[in-house]
């Protein structure tokens, strides 16, 4: 009588445990990120583009103050949003109606990196660097930066493959510079 008890218990056990598997949401998958607060792109009209190097365009939009100017091993807090040149939104700031600034390392920002959730290390490239360094607080810049400068090199396997031929453009702001 034990036995088939204890048998009726673990067939009933196995049986909850296959019911429950069979959820279809999975617990591990990162929801993508909600890009409805991101604010419509910095309106570059009427701004002479400087060239910061060659593939790397700044449009400075507003000066900025301070004794400060971003340099390599600065780490700064900065308002971002990227985008392709189709208005496809890579990265914000403003997702998920986030409304603080978020930390850069500019030592790291040249480096292509290859991460599995939503962060503002999907928005580091050689331009985003290039374009970063001298800015000051508050400053607001527009940067257009070339397949070349952005994902032109990254990785078939890297999250940002399939933008390796468009243009970036990274909306800009430096909230706070934290000099190294």
């Amino acid at each position: 009588m034990f036995t088939s008890s204890l048998r009726a218990v673990l067939l009933l056990t196995a049986f909850s445990i296959l019911l429950f598997s069979c959820d279809t949401s999975d617990p591990f998958r990162i929801p993508p990120p909600d890009f409805s607060t991101v604010p419509e792109a910095y309106n570059i009209d009427n701004v002479e583009p400087v060239t910061i190097e060659e593939g790397v365009d700044a449009y400075m939009l507003e000066e900025g103050s301070g004794s400060f100017f971003v340099t390599v091993r600065d780490e700064v807090a900065v308002f971002m949003t990227l985008r392709t040149d189709e208005g496809e939104i890579i990265f914000s700031t403003f997702a998920n109606g986030n409304e603080q600034p978020v930390p850069l390392s500019v030592r790291s920002s040249g480096t292509i990196q290859n991460v599995f959730q939503y962060s503002v290390l999907l928005s580091y490239t050689p331009g985003l660097k290039a374009g970063i360094l001298g800015m000051q607080q508050g400053e607001k810049r527009t940067l257009v930066v070339s397949p070349e400068k952005g994902f032109g090199t990254a990785s078939s396997t890297n999250t940002n493959a399939e933008y390796r031929e468009n243009t970036l453009i990274y909306d800009i702001r430096v909230s706070s510079i934290n000099p190294g």
